[in-house]
């Protein structure tokens, strides 16, 4: 792989004056169940070039999986220049990447017979503890590595792993279709089935009771995987693309209280085994933690370099982008603080109110903006700390800024990993619910 970037720099040199190579190469295994089934037992190779340059000041780029062709990559790269937007950074010449573990051993190990006996052994759990759920069961085990290499003198290359487990079922129940799933994705192996299944069974039989609803305002907990909606549109946010644009409610705001103060969110690349873990990014710009809020004061906005040279910033390290596509700013591993109680206890806690799993979509939202309407896909009423029954036919709303500055009532002191989001569950109160 070497070569084949000394190949390219070469070649793009003689004709730009800037360049920069990305090479992405690996493999994948995605075993997949479906209505408790083996479906499909594949294995998949990732190879690709993305080739970036500046050339009388304008970015060009182009991509290509035939490593046959360089040629044809330089002069595309080259004509798109032309047309180009203005380049506003310099390649980077070389940083000092932090260490940070991105393979697990036992990941790499873990072999595609060893993926369908887990998925069996979940299918036997369900079908005796959930017998009418029709469930898909997803498993995928990927490597690959990233090589990058500019005509500055950057030279970086690193291994990673990833897996994603994610369990699904769907049932009639009480003449509604009902959707219970659980999921895991990130670095390392997490082989989480009896933890799973024992959640999808608890979330199974919570829905055999219909719980009724009424419309109006109420305390509403958002387990983790609701909050994903929420931390999704904080990475809105902070994105400097939203800054550069004006389209986030951030914008002038830095130093100024805007969460509560029990609200930490740090930005860590060097996460051991997260989900979006590097050394450095895609562009050759080392990454370290980064807190975006602290105690509710925000601290920072995210660039990649680009986005960073139009502000007249400094790039973050937050460049992200696969070999076919060219460099934006994204978050890397969101880790919020956890607070002071466990979750069971929050729930026992609740005189009254819902519990929040699943959401449907954005509805009619605006979640750039923070703002959300959305339909509950798998949520539960809650009576004197006790789960009545799931409600059906309803929706929530607010805005997300709001929420998380004036309406925190408790805080869970267990995190969850869901996707790049390591989150605890959150309490908010006033919330404003519609019920049919």
């Amino acid at each position: 792989m070497n070569k084949i970037i000394d190949q390219i720099l070469g070649l793009a040199k003689k004709k730009t004056d800037a360049a920069e190579v990305i090479l992405v190469e690996g493999q994948e295994s995605p075993v997949d169940f479906r209505s408790g089934k083996l479906h499909s037992v594949e294995h998949k190779e990732i190879k690709g070039a993305g080739l970036r340059v500046i050339k009388n000041g304008r970015i060009g780029f182009s991509s290509t999986t035939d490593f046959g062709k360089l040629q044809e990559l330089v002069d595309h790269a080259e004509a798109g220049a032309a047309f180009g937007q203005q380049a506003a950074f310099k390649l980077p010449a070389g940083c000092k990447p932090g260490g940070v573990k991105t393979v697990d051993p036992k990941l790499e190990k873990f072999t595609t017979a060893q993926a369908v006996a887990e998925g069996n052994k979940a299918l036997g759990i369900l079908a005796k503890k959930a017998p009418e759920l029709k469930c898909d069961i997803g498993l995928n085990k990927k490597f690959h590595r990233v090589s990058l290499a500019n005509s500055r003198g950057f030279q970086g290359q690193y291994d990673k792993t990833s897996f994603s487990y994610g369990l699904s079922g769907v049932s009639i129940i009480n003449g509604s279709l009902t959707f219970i799933g659980q999921d895991r994705r990130g670095g390392k192996l997490d082989l989480a089935t009896s933890e799973m299944t024992a959640r999808i069974v608890k979330m199974y039989d919570d829905a055999q009771r219909t719980a009724k609803l009424s419309s109006g305002k109420m305390p509403v907990l958002f387990a983790p995987e609701a909050m994903r909606l929420l931390w999704m549109s904080v990475a809105m946010g902070v994105n400097g693309k939203a800054e550069q644009k004006k389209t986030t409610p951030l914008l002038g705001r830095l130093g100024e209280k805007m969460l509560d103060p029990r609200i930490t969110i740090t930005d860590d690349p060097l996460l051991p085994l997260g989900l979006s873990s590097a050394p450095f990014d895609d562009e050759g710009v080392c990454g370290a933690k980064l807190e975006l809020f602290h105690r509710g004061v925000f601290k920072n906005f995210i660039y990649d370099l680009q986005t960073a040279g139009i502000l007249g910033k400094r790039s973050t390290g937050h460049g992200s982008r696969s070999f076919s596509t060219q460099p934006s700013p994204q978050v890397s591993n969101l880790v919020i603080a956890a607070g002071q109680t466990k979750l069971a206890q929050i729930i026992r806690n609740m005189d009254s109110g819902l519990i929040l799993y699943d959401l449907l979509g954005a509805g009619q939202s605006n979640i750039a903006a923070g703002d959300f309407s959305v339909n509950i896909g798998l949520g539960y009423k809650v009576e004197k700390g006790k789960i009545t029954g799931r409600v059906k036919d309803a929706m929530v709303a607010g805005n997300v800024y709001d929420m998380l500055k004036n309406r925190v009532l408790e805080i869970s002191s267990e995190t969850e990993d869901k996707g790049p989001y390591r989150t605890p569950a959150m309490l908010f109160d006033g919330m404003n619910v519609t019920a049919k």
